[in-house]
């Protein structure tokens, strides 16, 4: 009976841990959401599984919420023509290479937009991969813009504008789409 009672004992040994496994790979975690404020938005419990695969999608870039996408790095490639207008806060200059770490913004009426992600962006137009363009009617900003700067001007149509470098943030929305 003894004998009995040691092996039923150290049969149960051997089995919680596997016992203890199987609930392991059920556990939920509570993730919360906050804002860029430091304010709760949401909570919402996940499996560690979920928890995983979303953090893999953030590092590789497949992040997105209601359409803006949001990527790691450093530096967008921009290349950008257009006819529009374009106001750089307490900036006179009309063209310049240079670093501007001030705001850019730009509402063409006609033009193109090209962008290679990498840095942080917001993008509301089209987009192949990671790289992304905005046609005809386009409006966005632009921060921390590396590069040159041409603007012609007309007396009678809106200025043509003309952006080749890169920039540390950009946000970008194609009226059209």
């Amino acid at each position: 009976m003894k004998g009995r009672i040691v092996a039923l004992f150290a049969a149960l040994m051997f089995l919680m841990p596997v016992a203890m496994l199987s609930n392991a790979s059920e556990e939920k975690a509570r993730v919360e959401i906050f804002d860029f404020y430091g304010n709760k938005i949401g909570e919402k419990e996940m499996s560690i599984n979920e928890i995983e695969s979303f953090k893999k999608d953030i590092l590789d870039g497949n992040f997105c919420i209601a359409g803006l996408k949001f990527d790691f790095g450093f530096g967008n490639y921009i290349i950008s023509y257009g006819k529009g207008k374009v106001y750089i806060p307490f900036s006179r200059e009309r063209s310049f290479i240079r670093l501007m770490l001030r705001p850019i913004f730009f509402h063409y009426e006609k033009g193109f937009t090209l962008v290679k992600f990498g840095a942080n962006y917001m993008w509301r137009g089209k987009s192949i991969g990671d790289y992304g363009m905005m046609f005809r009617n386009q409006y966005g900003m632009m921060l921390g813009f590396l590069g040159i700067h041409i603007r012609i001007c007309h007396k009678l149509q809106p200025d043509t504008h003309i952006f080749v470098g890169n920039a540390l943030l950009i946000a970008g929305k194609d009226k059209l789409l």
